[in-house]
């Protein structure tokens, strides 16, 4: 046994005792304390469950039949007693029967003590409380320090997103990220570049783990020096699968991205996909998908991407979403689906790209009701207007 163990081993424990007779919580009490642990009594079940908050108990011992509650209705209350730490129950019964036995195991008792009490007994069974109480505890503060350490990476990964969107002289851009736990897969970003044209991309890591959110922030490096440099959209992705393919195969994970550039100027959309859902852009009354042929990211090594245009007029509306929100689920199964988001799509032309996201992630929320977000949903939309330079031309010449 190593020192930490045996010192574990002797430490006093808070031992809670519910039994009706006088005599029996005297017995108990006394032998409970002369192995060195504190102990506080109840002369029912109902008075301690009301001591067992305050008290915080690591052993409760309690008597079978009692007024008020009982002593397996007193379990069943211990176990379910929200972020409690684990409370090891020893029920002390002359009730010897194999379905009596077989209940208060159901109900959560861990052991049995038989009256008339035999303190070797007793103190075998405090023991091995000390161990299971030790290994909870061990257990408790191990989940403690993982969710710490992963709500530091979910304020990491949130850092990496943009803040507010950049001046666009011919439109304005937004996005939102609403990750399905802590630390979600998912990411978008947003950049002017220095002829004024808006740079933009958004990515679907698969998993929600660390790794995943690891392997984004590598993504969203290796996509923005890639965009900085010049490169257009199928030659992003095509330097990015070479940049990250090794890490995603050993990984066994993989990232659908697409990337678009717009100019202003002359009202070309460029755009290359990774196996990402194709965005929707509204055109006067249509609503047509952006497709381009491309595997994800860590699929295929030396893959290249197709490289596609579009025009955009003054008004349109360009909206980039990640699998999360077509797949959302409500209560019957029922997935969101495209139908949905191309009435979004076509409706509320007056929204600003900022409101309509929040528009379209609050119809994701109505569908689903009180069935939880399954996977992340990301969502960035560009709406499409005159370059300011165009309107005081146009406005000099009348």
């Amino acid at each position: 046994m190593s020192p930490d163990a045996a010192a574990e081993q002797r430490r006093g424990m808070k031992v809670l005792l519910a039994d009706d007779s006088a005599t029996s919580r005297y017995v108990v009490q006394q032998a409970v304390e002369g192995l060195g642990h504190e102990c506080a009594t109840a002369e029912d079940g109902l008075r301690a469950w009301d001591a067992f908050p305050g008290f915080d108990p690591e052993v409760v011992i309690s008597d079978w039949v009692m007024p008020g509650i009982d002593g397996e209705e007193l379990c069943r209350r211990v176990r379910a007693a929200p972020d409690a730490p684990y409370v090891y129950f020893i029920m002390l019964t002359s009730l010897e029967d194999r379905e009596h036995v077989l209940r208060a195991m159901q109900a959560g008792a861990d052991d049995f003590l038989n009256k008339p009490l035999e303190p070797h007994a007793l103190e075998m069974r405090l023991i091995a409380a000390s161990r299971v109480t030790a290994l909870h505890r061990s257990l408790r503060l191990r989940q403690q320090q993982a969710e710490q350490e992963v709500e530091l990476a979910a304020g990491v990964q949130r850092s990496l997103l943009p803040g507010s969107p950049p001046h666009v002289n011919g439109g304005s851009v937004a996005g939102r990220c609403f990750p399905a736990t802590n630390v979600g897969g998912d990411c978008f970003d947003y950049l002017v570049d220095g002829a004024g044209r808006l740079a933009l991309f958004i990515a679907d890591v698969a998993g929600h783990s660390i790794s995943s959110a690891l392997l984004m922030a590598m993504g969203r490096s290796a996509l923005r020096r890639e965009i900085a440099a010049g490169a257009s959209p199928a030659d992003v992705l095509t330097a990015t699968n070479h940049a990250m393919y090794g890490d995603l195969v050993t990984t066994e994970l993989f990232i659908t991205m697409f990337c678009a550039r717009y100019d202003p100027a002359s009202g070309l959309l460029e755009y290359a996909s990774a196996g990402h859902n194709p965005p929707l852009l509204r055109t006067g009354a249509d609503v047509v998908e952006l497709d381009a042929d491309g595997v994800a990211i860590g699929i295929l090594d030396g893959v290249e991407f197709e490289a596609c245009t579009v025009s955009m007029a003054p008004g349109d509306r360009l909206l980039l979403y990640t699998d999360g929100a077509m797949e959302a689920l409500d209560e019957a199964g029922e997935q969101f689906g495209e139908p949905r988001l191309h009435a979004l799509m076509k409706a509320y032309p007056g929204l600003t790209p900022g409101r309509f996201v929040d528009h379209v992630y609050a119809a994701v929320g109505a569908h689903a009701g009180d069935a939880p977000q399954q996977d992340d949903i990301t969502l960035v939309a560009l709406q499409t207007e005159e370059p300011v330079h165009v309107r005081t031309a146009l406005g000099a010449s009348r």
